[in-house]
């Protein structure tokens, strides 16, 4: 999802590792919780780095590791990025409204009952 970013999330893509691809690979409904998880990392490491932003089994996967720095409060930064995945299983990857988990042809996401409609029905054609 790396195509024309908004520019709290292209924040994040620019705060890449060397060596780490600068993807954010979630759905439009987390963008929210990403640039909200962002702002706390950032007041604890202001120079945070990103490994990787990614969906995994349906919820959030933030990989980042705090600026050198013997004074960041390494439990907080844990913290807040457990906080932000643990949250993401609430909301739909796609539109941002409460949702749950769910398995579609053997794929686990996060949406609301629309978006569930629609991944497991693409066509549009009723199930039977």
């Amino acid at each position: 999802m790396n195509d024309e970013l908004p520019p709290q999330i292209q924040a994040i893509a620019d705060r890449t590792a060397d060596g780490w691809a600068p993807a954010i690979d979630v759905g439009p409904g987390w963008l929210d919780l990403l640039a909200r998880l962002d702002q706390r990392l950032a007041e604890i490491s202001p120079g945070y780095l990103v490994e990787q932003c990614k969906t995994k089994f349906g919820t959030l996967r933030y990989y980042a590791r705090p600026e050198e720095d013997d004074h960041i409060d390494a439990a907080g930064f844990a913290a807040a990025i457990r906080e932000a995945e643990d949250d993401s299983a609430t909301v739909c990857e796609d539109c941002g409204q409460p949702a749950g988990q769910v398995t579609i042809r053997g794929w686990v996401w996060t949406l609301c009952p629309v978006h569930v409609q629609q991944r497991a029905n693409p066509s549009g054609m009723s199930a039977r």
